[in-house]
This record gives structure tokens, C-alpha cells and sequence, in this order.
């Protein structure tokens, strides 16, 4: 039954009952509600299925969003876990080049300390040698000195003989001391002497 059944019925006339202009208004009315309540109804569910289709793809949106919220967990998951795992190996590889840094400083502190060392050894031998070779020297300069000394006193001492013989000549005292000043070389010049002894003869062999 539709708007237009209701609105097209007709009825049989009776000489006691309703009016058939108000019954046929009335029903026109009704028909009009029907069509009204159809194109409402229509109208909903067209509403209806348009809502459905949104329900539908919210929730496939939401099952997208949430498989979305999985992945990302499970990423987010996995990247902390490679970020842990990169900062340990990091941080293990930091403390094994420190290490290796700090060994290799150790080793060449202790080469610098050996090479120090034994520069040092070489430098204390070279100053023990030179200090014996200065006392060496210091002894062959003093056995020099007292060497000199010996020679210079004895010189000193011809020559006082040969002055005190030619102050107070007394024959062969002053050939004696004519002769130990030449055996000196120093002092009197030996011709010069010479030619004195040979004067003395002289004067010997005139008397």
C-alpha cells in the first residue's frame, strides 16, 4: 500500500454512513503523511547507510591507525633497542681506544723514561771521565809546578854561589860556581862564562 492506493480508494455509498468528501479529504491527508513518513524514512536511511559507511571506514581508519600505533611501537621498540645497542658498542669502543690511548701513553712515558735515563747514565760517565781527566791534569800540572819550583830553587841557588864567588873570589870556588851555572843553562849566558873561566886561568898562571 502506497500514498496514492490510500489517496484512489473509493468506497460504496450508502444513504446512512460518512460523507465521502471528508472521508476522501481525510485520506488524502493520511496519503499525504505517508509520503511525508516514506521520503522521512527514505531520507533516514539513506542517513542510516551513509553513517554505516562512516562507522565503516572510522573503523577501518581506527584498525589502520591502531595497525599504525603497532608498527610505531614495534619500530619505536626496535630503534631503542638498536640505540641501546649502538650506545653500548659505542661506549665499549670509547673505553677500548682510551685504554689503548692510555697504554700507549704509558709505554711511551716508560721509552722517554728509559732513553732519560740512560742519557742521563751517558752524561754521568761523560763527567766522571771528564773530572778524572781534569784531576789528571790537575796532578801532571801540580808535578809541573813542583818540578819548576825544584829547577827555579836551584837556579836561584847557582847563582847565589856565583855572586858570592865574585864577591869574595877565592880561587877555585868561583871556577866551581862558574861551572854549576853553566850546568844550569839559565841565568848566565855561557860564552860569558866561558870567557871568564878562561880569564881566571890567566890570572892563575901569572901568579
Amino acid at each position: 500500500m502506497n500514498a496514492e492506493t490510500i489517496a484512489g480508494k473509493t468506497f460504496s455509498t450508502v444513504k446512512k454512513g460518512w460523507n465521502p468528501d471528508e472521508v476522501h479529504a481525510y485520506l488524502r491527508i493520511l496519503a499525504e503523511d505517508l509520503v511525508a513518513m516514506t521520503d522521512e524514512n527514505a531520507a533516514l536511511r539513506t542517513e542510516i547507510l551513509r553513517l554505516e559507511d562512516q562507522l565503516v571506514q572510522s573503523r577501518e581508519v581506527e584498525g589502520k591507525v591502531r595497525g599504525m600505533l603497532t608498527e610505531m611501537k614495534s619500530a619505536s621498540k626496535k630503534m631503542v633497542g638498536q640505540a641501546e645497542a649502538s650506545a653500548a658498542a659505542m661506549s665499549y669502543k670509547i673505553e677500548q681506544e682510551r685504554k689503548a690511548v692510555r697504554d700507549h701513553a704509558k709505554r711511551e712515558a716508560a721509552v722517554i723514561i728509559r732513553d732519560a735515563e740512560r742519557r742521563a747514565e751517558r752524561l754521568l760517565m761523560k763527567g766522571n771521565a771528564r773530572l778524572d781527566a781534569l784531576k789528571e791534569q790537575i796532578e801532571l800540572l801540580e808535578t809541573k809546578k813542583l818540578a819548576l819550583i825544584t829547577r827555579i830553587k836551584s837556579i836561584l841557588r847557582s847563582q847565589v854561589d856565583f855572586l858570592s864567588a865574585l864577591e869574595h873570589p877565592r880561587g877555585g870556588s868561583l871556577r866551581s860556581a862558574l861551572t854549576r851555572s853553566t850546568r844550569t843553562r839559565e841565568g848566565i849566558d855561557a860564552e860569558a862564562v866561558d870567557e871568564i873561566i878562561e880569564r881566571l886561568d890567566q890570572r892563575e898562571s901569572e901568579l
